[in-house]
């Protein structure tokens, strides 16, 4: 099908992603939605923001306006201020890690009712991807025989981890991180603590790049409590370089143990951002000019790559992948990272 030429902004409040806006603005206008959607993404990119905008898109009065969804009418606003009973979020008990098969049979029994105030009946289904496989099974009845009016909305980190049979079902779709410059735009734009912040260079710098393109990630950090153990992960990778770096002693090195958490999670999110710091100092060894994931400082990533070698920079960042590859099969914490330190 030839698709019509449209003036009007599609998602105007989804940034970025400008492709993945236009196809589904397309097919909602055009009428062929896919019945269901797996929004996979990381946390804080917009999925939750996109599974409601695809809601109100679908139910929009002012679709002639400049902006499809309008957010403005009567329907957008009642489907984002969650004020419909036809938009319904399915989330796991607090008391459990993902979702049972007692979800899946509500959704079943629940879309036997017709919408209440607009055509169709949207549920937005959150961690999907931790959804049980007997309960991912209870949803494929659902899934292959769909009322006209029921539209499924998964959100998930990864799909991969659902069953092929629920991804047959539903295209995969995702939400992209998006650049540095938009993501400044719109926190700078929608809250008053990106202003203030930005007074400090470095530190606003730090949320950026801590952000990592998501924009529910970078509005999360704005809160300093948030923010402290980014910026503890991000101190520590810049001591871990400057250390190996040097020609240090092994007391040196062990002190850096102490700068690591206790916690499995924690110290794998520790040596991930080590890593990443480690990769900057790697590619700025081949090219002054490579772009940066980690250092904002350019110059004194540089110093600091420069007293290295290249393949010394390679062999400590293969050891600290390995401490990360054995903390993921469940090996000691401590016996872990002082091996990684005493190398």
């Amino acid at each position: 099908m030839q698709r019509r030429a449209f003036t009007v902004e599609f998602f105007s409040n989804i940034v970025g992603n400008s492709a993945l806006r236009r196809r589904l603005a397309d097919d909602i206008l055009d009428g062929s939605l896919s019945h269901a959607y797996i929004i996979e993404g990381f946390e804080g990119s917009g999925r939750r923001t996109l599974a409601l905008n695809i809601a109100a898109a679908l139910s929009c009065t002012n679709r002639v306006g400049e902006r499809f969804p309008c957010l403005e009418c009567g329907a957008c606003r009642k489907i984002l201020e969650g004020k419909t009973p036809d938009v319904i979020r399915i989330t796991p008990d607090r008391d459990r890690v993902g979702i049972g098969v007692d979800a899946a049979r509500f959704i079943r029994t629940d879309t036997m009712t017709v919408p209440n105030d607009f055509e169709h009946k949207v549920y937005i289904i959150e961690n999907a991807d931790a959804m049980t496989p007997q309960a991912q099974n209870a949803l494929l009845l659902t899934l292959e025989e769909p009322h006209s009016y029921a539209i499924f909305l998964m959100i998930c980190q990864s799909a991969s981890s659902m069953l092929e049979t629920v991804r047959s079902r539903a295209p995969v779709i995702r939400t992209e991180p998006v650049s540095d410059s938009l993501l400044s735009e719109y926190i700078m734009e929608h809250d008053v603590r990106a202003r203030g912040l930005a007074s400090s260079p470095e530190e606003y710098a730090a949320l950026l790049a801590e952000a990592d393109g998501r924009i529910g990630r970078a509005l999360m950090l704005l809160d300093p409590k948030q923010r402290q153990p980014g910026i503890a992960r991000r101190e520590l990778a810049e001591r871990f370089a400057v250390t190996f770096s040097a020609m240090s002693t092994e007391q040196a090195r062990l002190e850096l143990l102490s700068g690591f958490s206790a916690k499995r999670d924690a110290v794998t999110e520790e040596l991930a951002t080590i890593s990443l710091s480690l990769r900057d100092l790697i590619v700025l060894k081949k090219s002054d000019d490579a772009p940066l994931c980690f250092w904002h400082d350019r110059d004194r990533a540089s110093d600091i790559a420069w007293k290295y070698t290249l393949s010394g920079l390679f062999a400590l960042y293969d050891k600290v992948c390995a401490a990360t590859d054995a903390l993921s099969r469940n090996a000691n914490i401590r016996l872990t990272l002082t091996a990684l330190v005493e190398c």
